[in-house]
């Protein structure tokens, strides 16, 4: 791995990086307990589900180990830190029992490690599937970021791209800037700066245009949350990227571990989380929308690839 952690277990404190200062500053976020971790992913210092699930296990060790009378309303402060994204529930939901059950903080610990080393064992398996994709060299196009600070890495759609370009599969990458946090133009161009992969940033209203060019072979995103009958819920705009892919003809794919999956169908009740930190008073900004499953023709996973359409080339 090349480039600033995205946290780091200094005895009792975690040093958590702030991604809304790269690539320009690295700054890390000190978190003691619980609830430090809650507002530093409230406030977008970490992002990305599975890094979040994994930063939550790690804030639940230092709540037990600082204060085990509040490790119940820790638990409950990193539930409402993040309404949509699902791994952090999933989560959440696994070390329940070992909240309510007054184990060690040792056992926290264990449990936090745990969830780090899976996520990634997780993305390396998804970043040899997705490269079965590639049968030939392939001008990619992803969107927002979901590399090394958003899971862990290799990353997920971005563990795809890293796998794919290590075997020459790789021709170029487009980088949407993902306003208004430039999650793209920030950390996926950072990323592909590291890893030396071609690519060029453009403005999120350039992706149909660009498709509409013959400029891209595939597009390749992430997920927040996946129900059981493949509603995909990532960053707002990625129905956008889905939309222009289908209407041109693009295989449209998204890349998420086993963690970011319901056991439930889509429903309307499924919270959709509003920011209320954004740059101007008059924005109306959902973090999240909702790509039904006509429009993706692949969900990779570590488990392969399922086809879900076929798409119209």
């Amino acid at each position: 791995m090349v480039g600033p952690v995205p946290f780091q277990l200094e005895g009792d404190i975690l040093s958590v990086l702030d991604q809304r200062h790269l690539p320009h500053r690295v700054i890390y976020r000190k978190a003691r307990n619980a609830f430090d971790v809650a507002r530093l992913i409230r406030k977008m210092v970490v992002r990305g589900a599975p890094m979040i699930a994994i930063v939550s296990a790690y804030g639940l060790y230092l709540q037990a180990l600082r204060n085990r009378r509040n490790l119940r309303k820790g638990w409950e402060a990193l539930k409402n830190s993040r309404p949509t994204a699902v791994n952090l529930h999933n989560v959440l939901r696994e070390v329940f029992p070992l909240v309510e059950s007054n184990v060690p903080a040792k056992d926290l610990l264990e449990f936090a490690r745990t969830v780090e080393n899976r996520e990634r064992r997780i993305n390396e398996a998804i970043g040899r599937w997705g490269v079965s994709l590639f049968e030939r060299p392939l001008r990619v196009l992803t969107y927002c970021n979901t590399g090394m600070w958003a899971t862990i890495y290799p990353g997920t759609a971005l563990g795809i791209i890293r796998f794919a370009h290590r075997k020459k599969l790789v021709r170029h990458v487009y980088v949407p800037e993902t306003s208004p946090y430039m999650q793209g133009s920030r950390l996926t161009a950072y990323e592909m700066q590291l890893e030396g992969i071609s690519y060029s940033v453009i403005p999120d209203n350039h992706i149909p245009f660009v498709m509409e060019r013959g400029m891209v072979d595939i597009a390749i995103v992430g997920a927040d949350r996946i129900t059981s009958d493949n509603y995909v819920f990532n960053k707002i705009g990625t129905l956008s990227v889905a939309l222009a892919a289908k209407r041109f003809g693009i295989p449209f794919v998204v890349a998420a571990p086993s963690t970011t999956f319901q056991n439930a169908p889509y429903s309307s009740d499924i919270p959709i989380e509003k920011r209320d930190d954004v740059p101007r008073e008059d924005y109306l900004y959902y973090a999240f929308d909702i790509t039904p499953p006509d429009l993706i023709y692949a969900i990779v996973s570590e488990e392969g690839i399922r086809k879900v359409t076929s798409p119209d080339l």
